[in-house]
C-alpha cells in the first residue's frame, strides 16, 4: 500500500468572495489507495470534475452555499454525498458496492470461432463530446445483442475505439474509461462487467485505439451487453473550443469560447427505430439519445450514437 502524504489527506474548504476553493482526495475505505479519475459532481449547479491520477482533485465553485452538496462516485464503489461544510479535514472514503451476485462457473476461452460487429458502413461520421456541455463528467453507451452463433460462452474479445478529429484535439493526447456494463430490467446499463473500467489513452494524432480485452475474460451476458466511454474531467483533457451559438433565429452569440475535455469520439447518424438502444449519463441517470433535440438540419431527422467497433469469441 502507498504511502499516503498528509499535505493530501488534509481536505480544506476557503472561501473569498463567494469562490469556493475544495481540496483533498477520494480514497477506497478499505486499503486507503487512491481512487484515480473518480467523479466529484456539484448537483445543483451541474458542475463537476474528476480526481487525478492520485485521487487528488482541486475544486473551484463560485456563489455555492456551504451547505451544497457534492456527489462523489467510482466505478464498482458505493456513491457518497456529503455537503460542502463537512468537507473540511475529511479523507472521501469510498465502499466496493456488490450490485450483482451471480453463481461461479469456470469457462475455458478457445478463441476458437469470432464474430465482428461493425454496421457503421456508408454511415454519416459525427462527433461525441461532453454530454453536459464540457460542465460535469458525461458517459456515452451502446447496447449489443450477444450473437446467436454462440450458444455457450462468448467473450469480448476486442474493441475498437474511434475518434473525430478537431484541430484543437489532433495534436494532444487524452485519457478516458472505457466501461463494460450489463443490462438492467430497464434496457439501460446496468452494473459493470469490468471492475473499476479500464482507463485508455489516446495518443497524439491517433484516430484509433484498438483494446485487447481477451485477458479480462469478459463473458457476455445472454441478455447482451454496454460498451460505454466515459469523459474523464482532468486537466490535461482540457481545451478551450471556441464557436458561435444559436440562441432562437434572431440572436447568435458570436465567437464564445468554451472549456471542453478530450477526446471527441466518433459517432454516427442513425434513424430512431426500436433497435435503437444508446444513452448518455446525466445527473439524473441514463437517458436515451432520442430525448435530445435533433431538430437541426445536421442530424437529418436522425440521431446520434457511438461507433464502436467489436469482436467477440468462444
Amino acid at each position: 500500500m502507498r504511502i499516503l502524504l498528509t499535505v493530501f489527506l488534509l481536505i480544506s474548504v476557503c472561501t473569498f468572495e463567494q469562490t469556493t476553493r475544495a481540496v483533498g482526495q477520494v480514497v477506497d475505505a478499505k486499503t486507503l489507495e487512491p481512487l484515480p479519475y473518480a467523479n466529484i459532481v456539484l448537483e445543483s449547479k451541474k458542475r463537476g470534475i474528476s480526481t487525478d491520477e492520485e485521487g487528488r482533485y482541486s475544486f473551484v465553485i463560485k456563489e455555492v452555499s456551504e451547505n451544497a452538496i457534492l456527489k462523489f462516485s467510482y466505478v464498482g464503489y458505493e456513491s457518497q454525498c456529503l455537503e460542502l461544510k463537512e468537507l473540511k479535514g475529511k479523507v472521501i472514503k469510498l465502499k466496493p458496492s456488490i450490485h450483482h451476485l451471480t453463481e461461479v462457473k469456470i469457462f475455458n476461452v478457445k478463441n476458437r470461432k469470432t464474430k465482428r460487429i461493425n454496421n457503421f458502413l456508408l454511415s454519416e461520421s459525427v462527433g461525441l463530446g461532453n454530454f453536459s456541455g464540457g460542465q460535469y463528467p458525461s458517459t456515452v453507451a451502446r447496447f449489443y445483442e450477444k450473437p446467436g452463433k454462440f450458444e455457450e460462452a462468448c467473450y469480448l474479445k476486442q474493441v475498437e475505439i474511434r475518434y473525430f478529429i478537431l484541430k484543437e484535439t489532433l495534436s494532444r493526447s487524452a485519457k478516458y474509461r472505457l466501461r463494460i456494463m450489463a443490462v438492467d430490467k430497464e434496457g439501460k446499463p446496468s452494473y459493470d462487467l469490468l471492475d473499476n473500467g479500464l482507463i485508455v489513452e489516446k495518443e497524439p494524432s491517433e484516430y484509433r485505439t484498438k483494446i485487447d480485452l481477451l485477458p479480462y475474460k469478459i463473458r457476455i451476458p445472454d441478455q447482451g451487453f454496454f460498451i460505454a466511454v466515459e469523459h474523464l474531467f482532468i486537466k490535461e483533457n482540457a481545451f478551450m473550443e471556441r464557436k458561435d451559438y444559436r440562441v432562437n433565429d434572431t440572436m447568435v452569440y458570436k465567437d464564445v469560447e468554451l472549456r471542453k475535455y478530450a477526446p471527441i469520439f466518433k459517432g454516427v447518424l442513425e434513424k430512431d427505430n426500436e433497435d435503437f438502444k444508446s444513452y448518455y449519463k446525466d445527473i439524473n441517470g441514463w437517458r436515451k439519445m432520442n430525448s435530445l433535440d435533433n431538430s437541426n438540419s445536421v442530424f437529418s431527422g436522425k440521431l446520434p450514437a457511438p461507433a464502436f467497433k467489436i469482436t467477440l469469441t468462444d
